[in-house]
């Protein structure tokens, strides 16, 4: 049996006689899985545990309970959090319980975490100015099949291992493969597939193998960029949501050479394969010299592949750099915004080169290593919410947010920073796409910490922004501090771009799953398959019968074929309208669908969402 859940906490204006609407905000959710990703410091004896620590910070617009849990050790602690407030938990147990992923292998270490009302999250670990952050993916938009992507491990420190992890989030057996790109310290073998087994809240974290681990440096390992991990379905159980994140215990960025003076951590929630898109355009992180400057720095890309025969074009033209291990392309340092482009989905991952010694001419000043996974134009948002993280010593000057924005319409008129309007000369035609503009913006952090202080500063942790406009953009959120960054996707949308529930009314038509009450309204489900039978399920939403509605012969329902990213999609409509007369909320409905070609998740097949009423 296989399972789907649609994103169904949304943010959405009423509707009030627009023809379209801005997609929902899949980066916040009420319910999340993270791993304590191994950093370089946890081989310390003193302190127990090691000298890093893992925060969870949350960002509220209302007032909410948020409970962290690790339901395989036992501990747990619920945080009273006020509305529009950014929260810094207290630091993840690294002993008495330990929730550290130090070595290769099967653990009980998923931290859950649950909340009464939608957030956004973010995990941070760090140790000084070793530290890696990322945004948190709910729950409800994770994916049955990834990639790691991660980079050429290289480090000032030995035992800096490239890793991933792999977090089992639904209940019942959750099965999975993984066939890593390159040799493991548990022994797995490039190019093999292992099999494992796990519950809900287990983890299964793989560690790249050492090269050079001895001697005076650099400390090199194995690259595992292009390591599939998939959940599989076994007897009549369908494949589990899975939540993957990779990583490096520390790694050096650099843009020629092999020079490895200074070295950062890094984790990376992934994306599902299903989420990617086939449009992307970058734009450079800002200087790592004066705060605010305008000159950008060189970044480092990486476009990945499923499909090898996949035609990638870059600025216009095909891409002119070798596909390398048959998934991706390397796009050499530039600061100069790119557009990406494929006749298949793929995934593009962002680097931020280190500071020291990386010959990425990037200017004297704060900054060093980082990894942001891209969202494509496809997979856009029109709101969001971010924290400006002070740890460690991120200085109060140079925080940012760059941002991707059609020119069309009332898109950059529109745009706001923390309310106010950002002036139209703020932006720049995109110099490869002119139906496209971005911005560099450079925001407010925590001021009057420097230094020494750094080590003492007991919080507040961050300072919240937010950025909206009327229409969709695509954005990335970073800040520098001495030898030390921390950068993230700043929202996305992570919809399955091939099976989606769209509702329509007299004035609008939307591709998730909410309504407004007393509006008729019709549904409509679209399958990457035919399916030879539907049946819906509304639960409590309508009085019975009309909880239920069945479609043993589809083809009477059928309305046409979409084709997205080259796939030929399949549309059902019920037939006639609902009206909702419950009191405003959220009510869980399931589709229940046979698959007749199955891909290797059975074939019944149920989609469950969350229906929001206003």
């Amino acid at each position: 049996m296989r399972k789907f859940y649609l994103p169904g906490i949304l943010l959405l204006a009423i509707l009030m006689g627009h023809a379209s609407y801005s997609q929902d905000f899949s980066n916040k959710g009420k319910d999340f899985w993270v791993g304590y990703g191994y950093h370089v410091r946890m081989g310390q004896a003193n302190p127990p545990g090691g000298s890093q620590d893992m925060f969870l910070y949350f960002v509220t617009d209302s007032a909410t309970d948020v409970t962290v849990s690790c339901p395989g050790t036992g501990w747990s602690v619920t945080y009273n959090i006020p509305a529009n407030t950014v929260f810094t938990t207290g630091a993840i147990p690294k002993s008495s319980p330990d929730h550290r992923l130090t070595t290769e292998g099967l653990s009980s270490k998923g931290i859950h975490v649950v909340a009464t009302k939608p957030i956004v999250a973010y995990a941070h670990i760090f140790n000084s100015a070793i530290s890696g952050a990322t945004i948190l993916y709910p729950t409800n938009t994770l994916g049955k099949e990834y990639y790691s992507v991660n980079y050429k491990q290289s480090s000032n420190d030995p035992n800096s291992n490239g890793w991933f992890h792999v977090i089992a989030a639904d209940t019942g057996t959750t099965t999975v493969e993984i066939t890593p790109s390159a040799n493991t310290t548990g022994g797995w073998l490039a190019g093999n597939t292992y099999t494992v087994t796990l519950t809900q809240g287990q983890v299964y974290n793989v560690m790249g193998q050492p090269i050079v681990n001895t001697g005076p440096g650099p400390y090199t390992g194995v690259d595992l960029t292009g390591s599939k991990i998939k959940s599989i379905a076994v007897g009549n159980s369908g494949c589990k949501k899975i939540a993957v994140f990779s990583g490096a215990g520390k790694i050096h960025i650099n843009c020629s050479g092999t020079p490895n003076t200074t070295a950062d951590n890094y984790m990376v929630q992934a994306m599902p394969k299903a989420s990617w898109g086939k449009t992307y355009l970058t734009v450079p992180t800002a200087t790592y010299g004066n705060a605010g400057s305008a000159n950008p720095s060189n970044n480092i890309y990486r476009v990945c592949v499923d499909n090898p025969a996949t035609v990638v074009t870059l600025n216009g033209a095909p891409i002119p750099y070798p596909l390398q291990n048959s998934f991706y392309y390397e796009i050499p340092a530039t600061n100069i915004p790119q557009y990406i482009t494929a006749n298949n989905p793929i995934m593009v991952a962002q680097y931020l080169p280190s500071q020291g010694n990386s010959n990425c001419t990037t200017g004297n000043g704060d900054g060093d290593p980082e990894v942001i996974y891209l969202s494509s134009v496809e997979q856009n948002i029109s709101k969001v919410r971010w924290n400006a993280s002070q740890r460690f010593c991120i200085n109060a000057t140079k925080h940012y947010i760059n941002v991707v924005i059609p020119n069309t319409g009332t898109a950059i008129s529109s745009f706001r920073l923390d309310g106010a309007a950002v002036p139209a000369s703020s932006f720049t035609v995109h110099p490869f796409n002119s139906a496209y503009s971005y911005a560099i913006l450079n925001v407010s952090g925590i001021s009057g910490i420097n230094g020494a202080a750094c080590n003492t500063y007991t919080g507040p942790y961050g300072i919240s922004h937010l950025v909206e406009s009327d229409s969709g953009f695509n954005a990335i959120a970073y800040g520098y501090g001495n030898v030390e960054t921390y950068g993230y996707n700043a929202g996305t949308n992570i919809r399955d771009i091939y099976q989606y529930v769209t509702i329509q009314n007299q004035y609008a038509t939307v591709n998730f799953p909410a309504t407004c009450k007393n509006t008729p309204f019709y549904f409509t489900m679209t399958f990457p398959y035919q399916p030879t039978s539907i049946e819906w399920n509304f639960g409590t939403l309508f009085t019975p019968p009309a909880n239920t509605f069945s479609m043993p012969d589809p083809s009477l329902y059928f309305i046409g074929t979409i084709v997205v990213n080259g796939r030929t999609l399949y549309q059902y409509k019920i037939p006639n309208p609902y009206t909702v007369t419950a009191p405003a909320g959220i009510y869980p409905i399931q589709v229940t669908a046979i698959n007749p070609t199955p891909d290797g998740c059975g074939n019944t097949q149920e989609i469950n969402y969350d229906l929001q009423v206003f």
